[in-house]
């Protein structure tokens, strides 16, 4: 695993063509469309397999004919909303590619494209992601021994994850909270 304090765009340019087997990322909700179209051409450069994006469904990431929709139903929370309704859901755009990978030995429940995960702590981060749903991601779209990038790396959700299942795993996070590149 390698974390890397840095803008992630920068970043990838030195990675080479179809080289990584997965991006799985969660980019800043706000943000631009033309920001986002320099990194899905990037993204679709590097990866060979899936790329799968976190967003807001008010500005999905569109990548053309292959993208299938997913969705995270968040638990509800106490916020005060005072000018806008409370989102609940996220979208989870897939890119789907010519060696994309699709292990198939999981319970039929990870395949439902519609997943409940809890978050079981927003420690320094919040706007983690749940374990349980990265693992999922990563055991269905990668095996062992493949290459994942996160370049929104935020609490390392996705490193964490990698690691622990025997994957390799490239990270960028431009807003380390400790100079070294680690938020966990």
């Amino acid at each position: 695993m390698i974390h890397y304090q840095t803008d992630s765009l920068s970043y990838m340019v030195d990675i080479p063509d179809q080289s990584i087997q997965l991006i799985l990322t969660d980019p800043p909700y706000d943000f631009p469309k033309s920001k986002m179209r320099l990194y899905q051409a990037e993204f679709l450069r590097i990866c060979k397999g899936d790329i799968l994006v976190f967003c807001p469904p008010e500005n999905q990431w569109v990548f053309g004919d292959y993208v299938k929709y997913m969705y995270w139903i968040k638990s509800p929370s106490t916020k005060n909303y005072t000018k806008n309704y409370g989102r609940f859901v996220e979208v989870i755009c897939r890119y789907i590619q010519d060696e994309s990978i699709f292990n198939t030995d999981l319970h039929w429940s990870n395949y439902t494209g519609v997943y409940t995960d809890l978050v079981t702590s927003v420690k320094n981060h919040p706007y983690k992601k749940p374990l349980s749903l990265i693992e999922r991601f990563i055991l269905i779209h990668t095996d062992s021994g493949d290459s994942i990038f996160d370049p929104f790396a935020g609490s390392g959700t996705v490193e964490h994850c990698a690691i622990g299942l025997g994957r390799e795993c490239n990270s960028c996070e431009i807003g380390s909270k400790d100079g070294k590149g680690r938020i966990l």
